[in-house]
């Protein structure tokens, strides 16, 4: 009977969230509607990624200039990281796809500075306070901004997207299967607290992440959103708590950095690994950039930077970030010269760097590593 409530539980509370998004929704069309005549058909919103494209849904609109079909995301508490990872989707859709809708976000507030990314990624958006852009040929081309909420909408508190919720969520994108083990080995195998799992996983239920498959397991869902907000997180919460340190090589030469931390590594019996441009270069032997991202298990100061010749340097080209999981460490099927963290921190890493070549190697990053994953949501 205490499971069966708890599902319940989960069900109102998913349903629930799927409201909220709904609101969105229609007070967005709304905004629009009052300041173009059009009609709105065929809106199609599942919420779960489902539409045979993950999106969220589908709608027409039908104007005096014609009718216009768009693929839509709805977002809540929009950030820079949302907007890169939705450019990149976007850019897939438009490469591999070709087909004929656009893409648009339905959000609950767009600011100006995320309205000028999306209009320069060509994402069209409508918020529910009025900003808005649309811009499709032939002839419909609107923009209002500059519109703000009386009081900006508050995001409930939840562990589930704090640094220790972070580090058991990218545990669990890493392995969606790992949902079911105790509590215990959870915990083990992702180095947090035990207390803490109990907390992550009943965030999960609560939200709609969690979905029953019968026999008392369960299936992590809506694995789109959650990478999406763990992205966000790692930017935010996640990557200012593990970064060690900032530092420059005076022989100005990345790549011999490397060739010396993989000899530290191995002198200290320590697991490491690149990420950012460089880890993805090895993945997919495309652009390293001109900055070195590397993850340690561990670091001493007085040893390393006698080893690898390295001197602090605030904003230097030279980022040592410490192991927050043993899933960072897990193995690509791919073979690559210098150990490699996983993919998904990879793709974080580059989108927090935020370059036009960085942007556009994660996309190919996504694409490779990721969005297969997704595919099975």
């Amino acid at each position: 009977m205490l499971f069966m409530n708890r599902e319940h539980d989960n069900t109102q509370n998913a349903m629930r969230t799927k409201r909220l998004e709904s609101k969105t929704i229609t007070a967005a069309l709304e905004r629009l509607k009052a300041v173009h005549p059009l009609q709105v058909m065929n809106l199609r919103f599942d919420g779960n990624g489902r539409t045979g494209d993950r999106w969220d849904g589908r709608v027409t609109l039908k104007t005096t200039q014609g009718t216009f079909h768009y693929l839509f995301e709805v977002k809540s508490h929009l950030r820079p990281q949302s907007v890169r990872h939705l450019q990149i989707q976007a850019n897939m859709y438009r490469n591999v796809r070709r087909k004929r809708e656009g893409v648009l976000l339905l959000a609950d507030y767009v600011n100006k500075s995320l309205a000028e990314q999306l209009k320069e990624a060509g994402i069209n958006f409508i918020d529910t306070v009025g900003n808005l852009f649309l811009k499709q040929e032939p002839g419909l081309h609107l923009y209002v901004e500059g519109k703000k909420p009386q009081a900006l909408p508050k995001e409930k508190p939840t562990r589930l997207f704090q640094s220790s919720g972070l580090t058991l969520l990218f545990g669990l994108l890493v392995a969606p299967e790992s949902v079911n083990l105790p509590y215990r080995d959870l915990a083990r195998a992702n180095s947090v607290a035990l207390g803490t799992v109990g907390w992550i996983m009943r965030d999960l239920r609560e939200q709609g992440y969690v979905e029953p498959l019968g026999k008392g397991r369960l299936h992590l869902t809506r694995k789109k959103e959650l990478l999406n907000r763990w992205v966000e997180g790692y930017a935010t919460r996640l990557r200012p708590k593990i970064l060690i340190g900032e530092f420059i090589d005076p022989r100005r030469d990345l790549d011999a950095v490397v060739d010396a931390f993989e000899q530290y590594a191995l002198e200290q019996q320590i697991h490491w690994g690149l990420t950012g441009g460089f880890g993805a270069f090895e993945l997919l032997h495309h652009y390293k950039g001109p900055a070195l991202s590397i993850l340690t298990e561990k670091w001493r100061a007085d040893t390393a930077l006698a080893s690898l010749h390295l001197l602090p340097h605030e904003q230097g080209d030279v980022r040592v970030l410490k192991s927050f999981s043993p899933s960072v460490f897990v193995k690509s099927d791919r073979q690559t010269g210098h150990p490699v963290v996983h993919p998904l921190l990879v793709y974080a890493e580059l989108l927090y760097q935020s370059g036009d070549r960085e942007l556009e190697t994660a996309g190919d990053l996504y694409k490779s590593f990721l969005e297969p994953s997704l595919a099975k949501d």
